[in-house]
C-alpha cells in the first residue's frame, strides 16, 4: 500500500477512536470494549481482497461519517407504522439504537420467559455482560462483529427456560428516524433457549423517511437439546442505509433452528450467516429471498458447519435482480471429520429482469467424512420465454405475465413461512416492488 491511502485508511479508522473516546468514558465494560475497538482498528474494514468479500466493497461505507445513534421520538399513528401489525405477542422496538418503550410492549415476563434490553442487563448485571462477551469472543469474530463489541449500547436478551413455549412471537423492531448527521448503531440480539423450549422471533429493520445510518447487528442464538426457535428476519432500510449482520447459532441434540432473511432495503446490505449443527440430531432450514432493484448490492453468505453426526440441513435461497441491482449468495456446507451420516442440501435459484442486473451465486461443499448425503445447485437465467408466451396466448398482458412468474418464483420462499402476519406483511412488500398478481383477462 502507497503513503497517501494507507493515510487515509488510518484516518478513517481513527474517526471511530474519537467517537468512543468522546461516548466511553468509564463503565464496568470499558476494557473489554477498548479491547474489542483496537481489534477492529487493528484488521480494518474487510477488503475484496478477501475472498468472503470478493463481490462486495465496503469503500463507500468506509468513506462515510457517522455519529452514534441517540433516542428520538417517533409519533406515528398505529396505521402508519412501518412495522408488522398483529394481534398479541411481544414487541419491543429500538429508535436509532434505543429502546422506545412508548412504542414497545410492556415488558410482563410469561411464565419462563425472561425479556430484557441489553441496556438494562449492563446497568444491572455488569459481570454477566463481561462473561457473555468473554464466551462470545471465542467465536473467531469478524473485524465488523468486534466493532459492534465495542460500540453497541442497546438490544435484547432472550431466556427461555427448560420446556417454556412462548405461543406468540417476539417482534424486535429497530426503526431509523431522520438525524441531522449520518448516524449508526450496533444492537445485539442473545437468544437462550432451554431444553424443549420454543419461541418463534421476528427481527424487523424499518425506516421512518430516508435517513443515511449505518446498521452493525450481532445476534447470537443458543439452542439447547429439543429447542426450537423460528427466526424470521425482514430488513427494510431506507435507500441511504447500510446494514451489516451477524447470526451465530449453535444447535444442540434434536434441536430446531430456522430462519426465513428476507432482504429488501439498504444501498448496501450484508448478512453473514453461521450455523453450528453440534450435537446429533441437529436441524437447521434456511430460507432467503434477495430482490435487489435500482442500485441496491444485497449479499449473504451462509455457512452451515456439521459438526456432530446425523445432523441434517437444508437451504433454499432465491433472487430477483432488477435495474442495475446486485445480488451475492455464497452458501457454504461444512461437514467435519467424524460428521458421518450428514444429510445437507443446499439450492440457489436467481432471476435477471433486466440486461444490466447481475447476480454472483457461489455454493460451496467441504466434506471431511465418508459416509453423507450432500447436495447443492445455483442457478441464473431470465424469466421463461416459453411460460410468458403461454400466460400471453391466454389474454393475460405481457406486463402481468411477468408480474405472476415473478411472484410464482419467490413464492417458492413465501409459502415457508408459517406467521400469517408475515407473510401478509411480505406479500405486501412484494406486490408494492413487481406489481399486483390481481390479473383479469
Amino acid at each position: 500500500m502507497s503513503v497517501a491511502p494507507a493515510l487515509q485508511a488510518n484516518a478513517t479508522l481513527e474517526r471511530y477512536r474519537t467517537l468512543f473516546e468522546e461516548r466511553f468514558t468509564s463503565g464496568p465494560l470499558l476494557e473489554a470494549r477498548r479491547d474489542a475497538l483496537d481489534a477492529f482498528l487493528k484488521r480494518g474494514f474487510p477488503t475484496q481482497r478477501d475472498e468472503q468479500w470478493k463481490y462486495t466493497s465496503l469503500r463507500r461505507l468506509e468513506a462515510r461519517t457517522f455519529v452514534l445513534g441517540e433516542a428520538a421520538p417517533v409519533s406515528l399513528e398505529p396505521a402508519r407504522r412501518p412495522w408488522i401489525t398483529h394481534g398479541g405477542g411481544f414487541r419491543l422496538v429500538f429508535v436509532n439504537g434505543h429502546w422506545a418503550p412508548a412504542l414497545s410492549s410492556p415488558m410482563a415476563q410469561p411464565p419462563g420467559v425472561t425479556l430484557v434490553t441489553l441496556g438494562e442487563w449492563v446497568k444491572h448485571e455488569p459481570d454477566a455482560v463481561l462473561e457473555y462477551l468473554a464466551q462470545a469472543s471465542h467465536r473467531s469474530a469478524s473485524a465488523l462483529e468486534q466493532l459492534n463489541a465495542a460500540f453497541f449500547e442497546d438490544g435484547l436478551v432472550i431466556r427461555l427456560s427448560p420446556n417454556a413455549r412462548v405461543d406468540d412471537p417476539i417482534h424486535v423492531v429497530h426503526v431509523w428516524t431522520s438525524t441531522t448527521r449520518p448516524a449508526m448503531a450496533h444492537p445485539r440480539v442473545l437468544v437462550r433457549a432451554g431444553h424443549h423450549s420454543s419461541c418463534t422471533l421476528i427481527e424487523q429493520y424499518v425506516c421512518c423517511g430516508e435517513p443515511e445510518s449505518f446498521t452493525n447487528v450481532v445476534a447470537i442464538l443458543d439452542l439447547e437439546e429439543g429447542a426450537q426457535v423460528q427466526h424470521y428476519r425482514l430488513q427494510q432500510e431506507s435507500p441511504k442505509a447500510f446494514h451489516i449482520g451477524h447470526i451465530d447459532v449453535c444447535v444442540r441434540r434434536d434441536a430446531r433452528y430456522g430462519i426465513h432473511d428476507f432482504s429488501l432495503g439498504a444501498t448496501l446490505s450484508r448478512l453473514n450467516i453461521r450455523v453450528r449443527l453440534q450435537e446429533p440430531g441437529a436441524h437447521t432450514d434456511l430460507h432467503g429471498l434477495l430482490p435487489p432493484s435500482g442500485t441496491q448490492h444485497l449479499d449473504t453468505h451462509t455457512l452451515i458447519e456439521h459438526i456432530a453426526p446425523h445432523t441434517t440441513s437444508t437451504e433454499n435461497y432465491r433472487g430477483i435482480a432488477d435495474g442495475r441491482g446486485r445480488g451475492v449468495f455464497n452458501g457454504k456446507v461444512l461437514v467435519h471429520p467424524g460428521a458421518q451420516k450428514t444429510d445437507a442440501h443446499q439450492s440457489s435459484r436467481n432471476l435477471l429482469l433486466s440486461p444490466t442486473a447481475e447476480f454472483n451465486a457461489k455454493p460451496e461443499l467441504e466434506i471431511y467424512a465418508d459416509d453423507v448425503k450432500c447436495s447443492h445447485g445455483a442457478t441464473i437465467g431470465q424469466l421463461d420465454a416459453t411460460a410468458l408466451f403461454y400466460l400471453r396466448s391466454r389474454g393475460i398482458s405481457e406486463a402481468d405475465a411477468r408480474v405472476l412468474l415473478i411472484h410464482a418464483f419467490a413464492h417458492a420462499v413465501l409459502a415457508s413461512v408459517e406467521t400469517p402476519a408475515v407473510r401478509e406483511h411480505l406479500e405486501a412488500l412484494l406486490a408494492a416492488r413487481f406489481g399486483s398478481t390481481q390479473v383479469t383477462s
